[in-house]
């Protein structure tokens, strides 16, 4: 009896760190906890008004007349979360607050980023006016907005001593509600770490003034009104939440009110680890702001920029490396990068402030092809006078060498059938966590190329179709895709553990495959030495090396992960000895 121990599938393999962002998006939250962010800071000036007045000369002085210098912010765009994928038309909510009664307000950047429409819900009014962003700081997650109008109450800045345990409240507009919120709790840390996923800075407070989606960009305010700090993230699952300190935040704010970004490439970005084995790192654009340098590049919402000026970005699954060399540049140097494109396995690459980047058609293992599928000819595999197989399926299928191997993976009696039907082999799963393999007697091999069109029958998106080659008793290689829109390699060691195990080498997601019932798909794969490459319908998608088996049968295989009933049929199998 042999067991398959699955690894968890992520997105994309993606690696996200708890900790989330305050804002709320109405189709789901951003990114509450998931990727390491980090935040940056600026370097220091003082106040924040334009004109600096006495400390109460028309500020809020009290915490009930906060309520009319904070206003709800709504934005709509196209964005590309790590959840979800592709949002056409997205809304989402934030909060922000004036600094001055011209209207100049300071919010998040990941509230402003990418929206192509942003209006404000000011108090007591039930037509929202319109926003201009007047400049954005992505690494320090900072935004100075002008809200049209004037004669805006406002809030000061806090210029005392922060402590553990000063009262504090939270002011703002969480989950998207229309009502204002305001909560009340203590500091908790003055100097917890600043580093996350999606912004960079040295240090930020924690209190415990209850925060959701959409209080992002609100004030954390005293008793008598005072700003000490911006909301921006909260952590639900240990009831805490975090504040960009005023002290950090105003020298920022005070060179955004000029119009000039700092730190910010023009995108709300989060830091993600993604590959067959996580290894790569990189920021996921999730929103791209239209006429930025990120767009003029060419990068979309959904590509991952895994380096900069030669340097591996997010490896300690936070933005900091990234914004250390972003703060190090001002915003017209070029900057050299590389960025990884999910949907079309494609890396671009060249330089910001220099055009758009070029594809240079190296998948995301690093594998330089060429020609625009990124695969290989392998029209001789399928030829009659080739050493190997090559079978329509026209005739007897056992006569033809195919025998079935049902492999019961959790136990369960294995049922499943090998059927041959007009110009074609189908391969049906009777049971639960079962494999079913049509391995070829004929062929024992070591080099060689393996292809197949398969058509899904009927089943849903938890199963998978597979080319095998070099299988004896001691173990295979096995090339997969899954119907959820995966592409795997696993090698099947028979000897590994009480009953086998089956290692992942690869696990990515990849267009490529056509998941839908009745989707045909092209799969060949290379079996060359220890150099094991997978394809999909033309598109290099895997290329991995291992050493521990040498030579044995091909075939196929189909199964089913929880579920009975995946039917799937294949057109044709080619095998050419190399």
């Amino acid at each position: 009896m042999l067991i398959r121990v699955f690894k968890p599938f992520i997105f994309l393999a993606l690696v996200i760190v708890l900790v989330g962002t305050a804002c709320l998006n109405t189709g789901g939250d951003t990114p509450e906890p998931k990727p390491a962010v980090n935040l940056p800071d600026e370097p220091p000036v003082q106040e924040i008004p334009a004109e600096p007045q006495a400390d109460d000369s028309g500020a809020v002085n009290n915490i009930d007349d906060v309520e009319g210098a904070v206003f709800q912010i709504i934005g709509t765009g196209t964005v590309n979360t790590v959840e979800e994928g592709v949002i056409y038309n997205h809304e989402w909510g934030g909060t922000g607050f004036f600094i001055d009664s011209s209207g100049i307000a300071v919010t998040n950047n990941h509230v402003v980023a990418g929206a192509a429409v942003l209006k404000a819900y000011v108090s007591g009014e039930s037509a929202p006016r319109a926003i201009t962003v007047l400049g954005t700081s992505e690494c320090a997650d900072l935004a100075i907005v002008k809200v049209q109008g004037g004669d805006f109450p406002f809030l000061a800045w806090y210029d005392g001593p922060i402590k553990t345990g000063l009262d504090v409240y939270a002011a703002g507009f969480p989950l998207v509600e229309p009502e204002y919120n305001l909560t009340k709790g203590i500091v908790s840390k003055v100097n917890a770490k600043g580093q996350t996923a999606w912004a960079s800075l040295d240090y930020i407070i924690g209190h415990d003034a209850k925060i959701n989606g959409g209080n992002s960009g609100g004030p954390l305010v005293t008793e008598d009104g005072k700003v000490i700090g911006i909301n921006y993230s909260n952590r639900a699952d240990l009831d805490q939440q975090f504040a960009i300190p005023g002290e950090l935040a105003i020298p920022i704010i005070e060179e955004l009110q000029l119009g000039q970004d700092v730190a910010s490439l023009g995108m709300y970005g989060v830091a993600v680890v993604f590959g067959p084995n996580q290894e790569y790192p990189g920021i996921w654009a999730q929103s791209v702001t239209t006429g930025s340098t990120i767009d003029k590049a060419g990068i979309q919402p959904g590509d991952i920029i895994y380096e900069v000026e030669g340097i591996q970005v997010a490896t300690d699954g936070t933005m900091g490396e990234y914004c250390d060399i972003v703060r190090g540049h001002s915003a017209s140097d070029p900057l050299k990068v590389a960025v990884y494109r999910y949907g079309s396995d494609e890396i671009l690459e060249g330089s910001l402030n220099d055009g758009p980047l070029a594809v240079t058609y190296t998948d995301v293992l690093g594998n330089t092809a060429t020609g625009d599928s990124g695969g290989q000819d392998s029209s001789g595999s399928t030829g009659q006078n080739a050493t190997g197989i090559s079978t329509e399926f026209d005739g007897d299928i056992t006569q033809e060498g195919w025998e079935m191997v049902l492999f019961d993976l959790y136990n369960s009696k294995a049922e499943g059938s090998m059927q041959q039907k007009t110009g074609r082999m189908t391969i049906s799963v009777g049971s639960t966590s079962t494999e079913v393999y049509a391995f070829n007697n004929n062929l024992t091999a070591s080099d060689v190329i393996l292809k197949t069109t398969t058509t899904k029958v009927s089943g849903p998106n938890r199963m998978n179709a597979s080319l095998v080659c070099r299988a004896t008793e001691k173990g295979w290689y096995e090339f997969a895709i899954t119907y959820g829109g995966f592409v795997q390699v696993w090698k099947w060691d028979a000897n590994a553990g009480d009953n086998g195990y089956f290692y992942m080498l690869a696990d990515r997601g990849s267009t490529a495959i056509k998941v839908q019932t009745g989707g045909v798909n092209t799969l060949e794969a290379h079996c060359i030495g220890t150099q094991l490459t997978f394809f999909v319908n033309g598109v290099k998608v895997a290329d991995v090396t291992d050493r521990d088996f040498t030579e044995g049968l091909v075939g196929v295989g189909v199964y089913a992960f929880d579920i009975k009933g995946p039917v799937v049929d294949f057109e044709n199998f080619y095998a050419e000895v190399q």
